[in-house]
This record gives structure tokens, sequence and C-alpha cells, in this order.
């Protein structure tokens, strides 16, 4: 929990939490907790898209490796993805070996080698309206070896700055009712204290459909993603006035 102290509305100063404690010690005060939520829904996807060619030699799966990336890459240009919104997250070569010897016959016990490998993209895509034809077609285009799309949601940052201020508006209303009650009033703030804006998945979802890409098995898409809901708490200590 991060804390913040202000000595006065219009003025704001960092204290230590001994500092506040000494306020709290010495004036008559309020703490209270006010909450804002709100929910967000993703508004772009990241596509997690891998080529692996298998081949006898390795510069045979090398080579055949990227001319299929680069039919791919070339493909998502043609559809308007940019250039920084594709990110290569890994490349690897593997030996395979298999070992031939429960074959009967001449060629019993052979071993057999072959190499593999793995081009691992990230693909932004900044429309959820586009985010699953590009996601097929880059399976046509390339992919046999799909990971998924991530959904993603913008200006998270801004988001949680937001329902911060909300949480605090909040916090106020319900202190006033609490003082105003007594008859007394709200003086200056002695303390802020807040939590991380906290994101559950406990909102109601509609069914998605799914949609089937020809790779080797189905692959289950949802075409929509369901709503997060935000949550900003921070805790308020208010000296009291008459």
């Amino acid at each position: 929990m991060a804390r913040l102290s202000l000595i006065a509305l219009s003025s704001i100063v960092f204290l230590t939490s001994a500092s506040a404690d000494a306020l709290k010690d010495t004036l008559p005060h309020i703490s209270v907790t006010g909450e804002a939520s709100e929910d967000e829904i993703p508004d772009s996807a990241k596509l997690l898209l891998d080529i692996v060619t298998e081949r006898p030699t390795a510069v045979e799966a090398v080579d055949e490796n990227a001319q299929k990336t680069r039919a791919l890459l070339e493909d998502l240009a043609r559809q308007g993805i940019r250039t920084d919104g594709i990110r290569a997250s890994g490349s690897t070569l593997v030996s395979l070996r298999s070992d031939g010897s429960a074959a009967r016959g001449a060629h019993a016990g052979r071993v057999s080698r072959s190499f593999r490998v793995r081009n691992e993209l990230s693909v932004l895509v900044n429309s959820l309206d586009t985010a699953t034809a590009i996601f097929l077609r880059a399976v046509d285009s390339g992919s046999n070896d799909v990971r998924g799309m991530e959904f993603i949601v913008g200006d998270e940052t801004a988001r949680s700055e937001r329902l911060r201020v909300a949480a605090i508006k909040n916090a106020e209303q319900r202190a006033r009712s609490y003082v105003e009650a007594l008859g007394s009033k709200l003086g200056r703030i002695i303390e802020i204290a807040h939590d991380e804006v906290t994101r559950s998945d406990d909102v109601e979802r509609e069914s998605t459909p799914t949609a089937a890409a020809p790779t080797n098995g189905a692959i289950a898409l949802p075409l929509r993603p369901g709503a997060r809901r935000l949550t900003a708490k921070v805790s308020v200590t208010w000296a009291l006035s008459r």
C-alpha cells in the first residue's frame, strides 16, 4: 500500500508514516475508504503465431522456415499491420533423433536425424473487428502452430489514475455524511493511502462463438472478449474541526 500525506488541500508534501501517525495521535480525525469501479473491454489483440518447419538437414529447415516467415510477414503488411507491431519473441533450432532399433529388417537399429526450426511471433492488431480474420489468414499464410490470442486494453495507466480520483471523491462524500451527522466538519487531510487497482473477471459475459482454423486441430477462438471489472480503493484520513 502506497502512502501519500497532505498538509492542506492546496499544498502537497510527503510525510513519513510516523509523522502521519503522530498527527492522528494529537488530532481528532476520521478515516474513510472510498471505492470506484468500472468495466473495461479490450480494444486490441495480440496474436501469438509460430512457424514450425522440420527437415532432414539444418540448412533445409532454416531456409524453408525463413521463406514461410517472410511470406507471413508480407501478408500481414498487406493487411495493414504495422512493422512496429510485430515482434519476434523467440527462435529455436532443435536436432531430433529417431531410434529405429525397434524396426525389423535390414535397417533395424538405424538412427535417423532431422532438424526442427521454430519462429515465434507476436502480432499487435489494433482493431478487434479485424483480429479474427487476420488470425485465421495467418494460419493459411504459414503459421502452423498457433499459441492463441491475447486481448489488450489500451491506456490502462490513465484509466487507473481516473479511478483513484473517483475513489477519493467517494471517500470524501462518505466522510462528509458521517461528520455532518455529528455536527462536525472535515478539516485538513492528514493521510491518503491507496491500494493497487485490482482487476477481476467476475463481470457477466455473453456467450461468444468460436471459429475453427484449418490446422491439424480446431482452434477455439473467442471472437469477442468479455469485460473485466477494475476497482480502485483509497483510504483518506481527515482532521476534524468544529
